[in-house]
């Protein structure tokens, strides 16, 4: 088969090579993919950045929509030809993945392949931190940091569906503006303003009528976080799942205790590492959100398989706006 794979990281070596068809283990399915999402964490691949990868030569990609091939000898719940969407740490950018089948669920009727590899990750990832790290409430002003990314855009239009009363857009890039009202967000928060500790919390109080951010998501970090903090209102939120700004930022505890505010992380690869079923009842909740027309995947380009590597520099680029799609031939 072929596959994506990646030899060095010190020197980003990475080639589509022809390798040898997976065999499932006794719990685990073989998929013959159709579809699969381009991730940040596939650009961060490249540099031995992400660590959930093991010691190259390697495979990446992480969701995977496709057709059973092949079941394991103690796997039930699926058979060859389901339809399914797979959720794996590694090795779904090739023609076939081998995936726990714990962590592989049914797409239901009207649910195409590129649609679910696009909703795989990000909207995972989305939901879990909203619904289960944060909390979130209907009527409540959700912020999302990052939001033209994959996971970001996913976050702007399920806090919509959700219920959020107001859905802020925390922008890099505000020329993304648009694209992010489309998915849902009522006001554009600018990031890239001079004096952030002050003008992004000047924003949020003029777009909350002086409220303030019930639950932040940040996907940034750094100094978007720090200054994020300090609009957060009373017994309010912040969710941690990212560092696109490749700085780390230190909490400071004070801001928590004068207002009660609670800082919590949220991972996706910690519940697919557990095999949780909260990513099966995770993903079942998106399919009904999907086909009942509250969210839709956000798609920005299908690529045939052999142009992996223009994805992958559209999110290095930060010229992305949702997702970039693998489509096999």
């Amino acid at each position: 088969m072929r596959a994506v794979v990646i030899t060095d990281t010190s020197n980003r070596s990475v080639s589509i090579a022809d390798i040898a068809d997976p065999v499932p283990g006794d719990t685990e399915i073989l998929v013959d993919v159709k579809a699969c999402g381009v991730n940040f964490t596939d650009f961060l691949s490249l540099d031995g950045k992400y660590q959930n990868n093991p010691p190259p030569p390697f495979t990446p990609g992480k969701d995977a929509a496709g057709i059973v091939a092949a079941v394991g000898a103690n796997v039930s719940n699926h058979k060859v030809g389901d339809r399914v969407i797979a959720h794996v740490i590694h090795g779904a950018m090739a023609e076939k993945a081998i995936c726990p089948g714990a962590l592989a669920f049914p797409l239901p009727d009207g649910v195409e392949f590129d649609a679910a590899a696009a909703m795989g990750l990000a909207y995972l990832t989305g939901y879990l931190a909203l619904t289960r790290r944060g909390q979130m409430q209907p009527g409540e002003v959700v912020m999302v940091n990052g939001a033209s990314g994959g996971v970001g855009l996913a976050s702007v239009s399920l806090a919509k569906a959700l219920g959020a009363k107001t859905v802020l857009a925390g922008l890099t890039t505000p020329s993304k503006g648009a694209a992010v009202l489309a998915a849902g967000a009522d006001t554009i928060i600018d990031l890239t303003v001079d004096d952030l500790k002050d003008n992004l919390r000047a924003q949020v109080m003029a777009a909350t009528n002086k409220h303030g951010i019930d639950l932040a998501f940040d996907l940034v970090g750094g100094e978007v976080f720090d200054a994020t903090l300090r609009a957060v209102a009373n017994e309010g939120r912040v969710i941690v799942s990212g560092f696109t700004s490749g700085t780390i930022p230190a909490v400071r505890t004070n801001y928590l205790l004068l207002k009660n505010i609670s800082v919590v992380g949220s991972t996706i690869n910690y519940y697919i590492k557990q095999g949780s079923p909260l990513v099966g009842e995770a993903q079942a909740a998106l399919f009904e959100l999907l086909l009942a027309g509250k969210i839709a995947p956000n798609i920005m380009n299908r690529l045939p398989f052999d142009q992996y590597m223009e994805g992958i520099r559209m999110l290095e680029e930060r010229k992305i706006v949702g997702k970039s799609v693998l489509v096999m031939e």
